[in-house]
């Protein structure tokens, strides 16, 4: 007999990861695969941090601060704030499910963007508030009109992502200003910062300063892209004490671990490293985009650590170009699970991963068998 669940589960969207290695390497017979479909970090964690983590192997019979103080406090004097304005979690993700969890009820309505991060519609289905999707604007972008448009007395929540995922395209920071400024100064607003390491225009980081004297503002960001830290989940946010203290009443009492910590913290002190590893990825996504251009393959100006792009010629089916490369070793996102249908989504990788790629694709774009049933002349 099956468990009585709430009404809510049928409603929450399920998150489907991409394929691993491992089964992409068994489903084809394939001895070696290039994995582009993540946004990860091609770069592993940095020697000082491998050493901090291989240190901390011995405490982990003991809990961690649930407070992660020391990592506030470095993060506080990065951002020039209290520590009691930063918020520390299992990854960006759970801060903005703990902002769903803190702030929506049955009723209440929470704004993102559609197309954007799979997990905002989450939020609406885990609270039993309602989601509101507000198309992007024609560029890819976030119609921040529209979003302000779409406020009224029941909403509690605006999410911006900024750079959008899955489409890399950037909001200036005046853009969200002008936005803050035309919505109730209490609403709580959540900008989503996991890819602002990759953004390489001048106002860079300035919503951040602005969560030091807005307080309906928080910005949220993540260790997992830039720091090569996904496989231990640690993000943070900046914002006002009424938002930290609304983020720590729901979360729980350990929800970052030990080796999390002392891995970012460690991290932090190597900014120089960090930087000179973004710069690269930025080249290598200007050369990408640039091969892209050069093959005709249509795609998104990104500000993220990936592209999204669609077939090379207009009569390939998106899915089928998807399999082609799967069959040639290279993983990349099919658009279709990201609620951009007809495109793929592909990480900037190392520079011999990015040519793996370039090479598939243009192998599979010059053979002809992905355009419908007619041979290409």
């Amino acid at each position: 007999m099956a468990i009585r669940t709430s009404d809510r589960i049928a409603g929450i969207p399920h998150y489907e990861p991409g394929l691993t290695m491992a089964e992409v390497m068994d489903a084809y017979g394939l001895s070696s695969v290039v994995k582009l479909a993540s946004n990860e970090s091609p770069f592993p964690p940095l020697p000082e941090v491998k050493a901090v983590i291989d240190a901390g192997l011995e405490g982990l019979n003991r809990y961690p601060d649930g407070a992660a103080r020391a990592l506030r406090e470095a993060l506080a004097d990065r951002h020039a704030v209290d520590p009691g304005q930063i918020a520390v979690g299992n990854g960006s993700c759970e801060l903005i499910v703990h902002a769903g969890t803190a702030l929506l009820d049955p009723g209440t309505t929470v704004i993102h963007a559609d197309p954007s991060f799979a997990m905002y519609p989450h939020l609406a289905a885990e609270t039993g508030a309602e989601g509101i999707a507000v198309p992007l604007a024609p560029d890819g972008g976030h119609d921040l009109d529209a979003m302000a448009a779409a406020v009224d007395e029941r909403t509690r929540l605006v999410i911006i992502c900024n750079p959008n995922n899955p489409t890399g395209v950037y909001r200036s920071s005046d853009e969200v200003e002008r936005f803050l400024d035309v919505i109730p100064d209490d609403l709580a607003v959540l900008v989503d910062e996991a890819y602002y390491d990759f953004v390489a225009e001048p106002d860079r980081g300035r919503v951040s300063v602005l969560a030091r004297t807005r307080p309906n503002l928080l910005v949220t960001r993540t260790f997992s892209k830039a720091y090569g830290l996904c496989g231990l989940r640690v993000g943070y946010g900046v914002g006002s004490e009424a938002w930290v203290r609304a983020l720590d009443a729901v979360r729980q009492p350990f929800n970052t671990n030990q080796l999390a910590q002392v891995a970012a913290l460690e991290s932090l002190r190597h900014p120089h490293v960090i930087q000179a590893r973004v710069d690269e990825a930025i080249a290598e996504r200007d050369r990408v985009s640039a091969a892209l251009t050069e093959m005709g393959v249509p795609f998104t100006r990104s500000h993220g650590n990936f592209i999204l792009l669609g077939p090379p010629d207009p009569g390939m089916d998106a899915r089928v170009l998807h399999e082609e490369l799967l069959k040639r070793g290279i993983i990349v996102r099919d658009g279709s699970a990201l609620g951009c249908p007809g495109t793929l989504r592909v990480t900037i990788g190392a520079p011999e991963e990015n040519d793996a790629f370039l090479t598939a694709l243009a192998a599979v774009a010059g053979t002809g068998q992905l355009i419908g049933d007619t041979p290409k002349p």
